[in-house]
């Protein structure tokens, strides 16, 4: 995954206290220990949207083209009886629509 957003778990009108707290909980849940890889990820998240004016910023500058695992997130989060399958997405972007 991408979308520093989804890595986090939090909505995209979040406030500073809303991330942080996303991060802390994320990181008590894996520690570097446990994981390094994601909580690499967690912690990169972080720092892009730390605050209100990095949130800005990252809205603003950041054109990294979303995972076909973002985009499915988007779509319908996980559990969800409708979430599309990642081959049909996946061969829906191959023939461009």
């Amino acid at each position: 995954m991408n979308d520093p957003y989804l890595i986090l778990g939090v909505s995209e009108d979040a406030d500073d206290a809303a991330v942080e707290a996303a991060y802390r909980g994320a990181i008590r849940q894996c520690p570097p220990e446990r994981d390094p890889q994601e909580f690499e990820a967690l912690r990169g998240a972080f720092e892009k949207i730390r605050t209100r004016r990095d949130r800005l910023a990252y809205g603003l500058f950041d054109r990294t083209p979303p995972s076909i695992e973002d985009l499915l997130e988007r779509a319908a989060p996980a559990g969800e009886p409708r979430r599309p399958e990642r081959a049909v997405i996946e061969a829906l972007l191959r023939r461009g629509g």
